[in-house]
């Protein structure tokens, strides 16, 4: 068998374990699948993302009326999906995440960063967000 780059396999390995897994740490396998997904792709070649032509946010699978609450400081021709990308960066690698919780149960997390930016994503939007993205990415 042919052997992969290892950011392909990674990314190989990340949709398998967000398929497969459904135990009771659903919520934070998300958060680390996300951070994996946002931080790998950065560091070692995230031009084919956040180029002109890169990733929309139709490739995320999001509503950006809906899911972003606020741009805070970004301006407008810089709030693309690519800048969303980076935020969310932000907020996970600085551990600005809010659980939502209803009766017990995390619902939704919140994700800000230091310019303003808040995003909500239920639980089950967020892993259709990382699937998306790590096919994009792949």
């Amino acid at each position: 068998m042919e052997q992969k780059g290892m950011e392909a396999d990674f990314v190989d390995r990340t949709l398998q374990i967000l398929k497969d897994y459904n135990g009771p740490y659903g919520v934070t396998l998300l958060v680390n699948c996300l951070l994996g997904l946002i931080i790998l792709p950065k560091e070692k070649d995230f031009n084919h993302i956040s180029s002109p032509d890169g990733i929309d946010f139709y490739d995320l699978g999001i509503d950006e009326k809906c899911e972003i609450r606020s741009w805070g400081k970004i301006a407008g021709e810089d709030r693309t999906a690519a800048r969303f990308l980076r935020c969310m960066r932000n907020s996970v690698a600085h551990i600005k995440i809010e659980s939502l919780t209803h009766e017990g149960e995390i619902e939704s997390l919140r994700f800000s960063d230091d310019s303003g930016f808040e995003a909500v994503f239920t639980i089950d939007r967020l892993k259709e967000m990382l699937f998306k993205l790590a096919r994009y990415i792949h």
